[in-house]
């Protein structure tokens, strides 16, 4: 069953934009963008390539294998519009990062 998941202080995601977190033993792709943060599955759809380890530019992410292209406001496949990513909810808790996975 889904719960909220704390993921450690915000001060922990001060520097950088783009993070990979373990939540129990599954990966998760955490973005900051224009300050608010973002988590979605930390795989493209594509072959399974880890997304927290591509180039992001404002609010898109490409998966650094082919190029496959993500909004990781709603998971939605630029690339591709048949294609998405599962997304996850981020909120901030008593000076902490909650992920509702």
């Amino acid at each position: 069953m889904p719960k909220w998941n704390n993921i450690g202080s915000i001060s922990k995601y001060n520097n950088g934009n783009q993070w990979l977190v373990e939540i129990g033993k599954k990966p998760v792709a955490l973005f900051k963008y224009n300050n608010n943060y973002y988590a979605i599955k930390n795989s493209c759809s594509h072959q399974g390539y880890p997304l927290a380890e591509g180039n992001l530019k404002d609010c898109m992410i490409e998966c650094p294998l082919h190029g496959w292209v993500y909004d990781i406001r709603d998971g939605k496949c630029l690339s591709l519009p048949n294609k998405k990513t599962l997304t996850y909810q981020v909120r901030e808790k008593n000076n902490s990062l909650e992920v509702f996975l």
